[in-house]
């Protein structure tokens, strides 16, 4: 039996800044090869993301929330992954 593979990965499109200079989230889920990546209605400033962490580093407010989002979201795809 073959083992199907699942990940979620969140990151920034650096290359579609929007207009206040900041970078879209994006999330890519991939199972068994397909994938779909969502734009999240978030947005950071692109010093403040870590790629190795998938999240912000900033401790301002807006970080924070981003970063809690985040975390719900991840949880919820492993949630429904899991069902």
């Amino acid at each position: 039996m073959e083992r199907k593979r699942f990940s979620v990965l969140f990151f920034i499109k650096r290359s579609k800044l929007l207009k206040n200079g900041e970078a879209p989230v994006r999330v890519r889920v991939t199972y068994d090869r397909l994938y779909v990546e969502l734009q999240l209605k978030r947005s950071v400033k692109v010093p403040l993301w870590s790629q190795e962490k998938e999240k912000s580093t900033g401790k301002d407010r807006n970080s924070v929330e981003l970063n809690h989002y985040i975390d719900a979201l991840r949880v919820k795809f492993y949630q429904i992954y899991q069902d």
